[in-house]
């Protein structure tokens, strides 16, 4: 198994292993074999990917198991609040501590532009100080 071809990045999916720099997770390749999908058919569903990502995917699975396809956020600690990461809510992705709302949501939406109301009015739930918290995390991890 090429050593190289499974990634692991904090910065990409939350530390999520990822097929090189394509985004493309290790458990969608698996979901997607695992539902009958042959090699092929993934990479008609994957085109970024190669015969050889599917077989590193597939390898990198069997050695690793299941429970080893989550993300691998930073845990937030003392410096982040209002951010939890918790393996029961949303599969081990960064929330907003109390809600089900995650740090992704609240950046998707900052990163397109929308002013802090704006994301408020999305989700009621949240307080301005959550969107300053979400954004002052992610900007922490991605370091």
């Amino acid at each position: 198994m090429d050593p190289f071809r499974v990634t692991i990045d904090p910065r990409l999916r939350w530390g999520t292993p990822c097929l090189r720099e394509t985004g493309i997770s290790v458990g969608h390749v698996v979901a997607l074999h695992q539902a009958g999908h042959p090699v092929d058919r993934i990479l008609e569903s994957c085109p970024e990917l190669t015969a050889d990502d599917v077989d590193a995917a597939l390898e990198w699975y069997l050695e690793h198991g299941a429970a080893a396809l989550g993300p691998r956020p930073p845990r937030p600690g003392r410096g982040h609040p209002r951010i939890a990461v918790d393996p029961g809510v949303h599969g081990g992705y960064p929330t907003v501590r109390g809600t089900r709302v995650t740090v992704d949501a609240v950046l998707g939406l900052w990163e397109r532009g929308f002013t802090v109301a704006e994301i408020l009015d999305e989700h009621p739930e949240l307080r301005e100080e959550d969107v300053a918290a979400a954004v002052a995390y992610d900007t922490e991890a991605q370091r």
